[in-house]
């Protein structure tokens, strides 16, 4: 179990254009005080790429005074499903076979999608075949494949749609190919001053030597939220009594009696919930434990 300096969860988005309103992020202190928004530097509104430089700036921070890493928790799959039939893209020749050359094939082929969108994935043969997209609604190779940590969500009580599906209210793709290219960016910007787990080995509060200030992991807010015993919908976080609670379930302080989220629906208040439950589960060693399939496929953080 790594050391942490403080915690930071993104409500992602897959959506075209420079800003996205959905993307919001907050950060936990070490205790128990209530997480609080961050706002974007620069604009109202956060984008991919000045999250990647929000990122970037963690890490740098860490190192230059010599903290224990951030662990960053964002809202996206880390990768496919890879051992329900041994291949992310089964039945394809030479296709990617680790999570990082997953994720470097998916940012090559959208290298001209501008603001790490990853819509070119749904067009680019053979590749398009596998997502059921508004470019290809037929998709004859896409599978409602799962990773075994999205069975092990739904046992939970939330599970989040295929990855393979871009397409819908529930569409998980294609945040996922916008997150891929960030998390091949991040990896060539940082070495080993990023973790990314489970897929790099933790040691002793440290990954890959001293050298490490920031570590990314898979979060899934509304599962947060269900496994505390709330459901989020029709608006729910918007209600400071119920984010309190909701809250409390994670051994965190309750926000104010005058709390209004910000973005759209309610995006803020997942980025809260999930930066509470990353400080709370982080605790847990348990949490921590990785398998081959793990470091294969990738892992929601705070599922059993």
């Amino acid at each position: 179990m790594p050391f942490i300096s403080e915690f930071v969860a993104v409500d992602w988005s897959g959506a075209k254009g420079p800003r996205q309103q959905g993307i919001q992020l907050a950060r936990a202190p070490i205790g128990r005080s209530v997480p609080i928004r961050i706002d974007c530097p620069d604009h109202r509104y956060w984008g991919r790429d000045s999250v990647c430089d929000y990122l970037q700036t963690l890490a740098a921070t860490a190192l230059q005074n010599k903290t224990a890493p951030v662990l960053v928790g964002i809202d996206f799959a880390f990768a496919h499903p890879f051992l329900d039939v041994g291949s992310y893209y089964p039945g394809m020749a030479d296709g990617p076979e680790s999570p990082a050359a997953l994720w470097a094939v998916i940012d090559h082929l959208c290298a001209d999608d501008p603001h790490m969108y990853g819509g070119a994935m749904f067009a680019t043969p053979p590749f398009a075949d596998y997502y059921l997209s508004p470019r290809n609604h037929a998709a004859p190779l896409y599978q409602s494949r799962r990773r075994l940590c999205e069975i092990a969500a739904r046992a939970a009580g939330r599970s989040p749609s295929p990855t393979f599906k871009a397409i819908g209210a529930d569409n998980v793709a294609t945040g996922s190919m916008a997150g891929m290219r960030m998390l091949h960016r991040l990896r060539a910007a940082l070495g080993d001053a990023v973790a990314i787990w489970p897929f790099d080995a933790l040691d002793d509060g440290t990954i890959g030597g001293t050298g490490c200030g920031l570590i990314l992991t898979e979060i899934f807010p509304s599962l947060y939220f269900h496994a505390a015993g709330f459901n989020p919908a029709k608006g729910a976080a918007r209600d400071p009594r119920f984010m309190s609670d909701a809250l409390a379930a994670y051994d965190s302080d309750g926000v104010a009696a005058d709390y209004a989220p910000q973005g759209q629906d309610v995006d803020e208040a997942d980025a809260i919930i999930s930066a509470a439950a990353l400080r709370y589960h982080s605790a847990n060693q348990k949490m921590w434990q990785t398998t081959d399939a793990t470091r294969q496929e990738g892992w929601i953080f705070g599922v059993v």
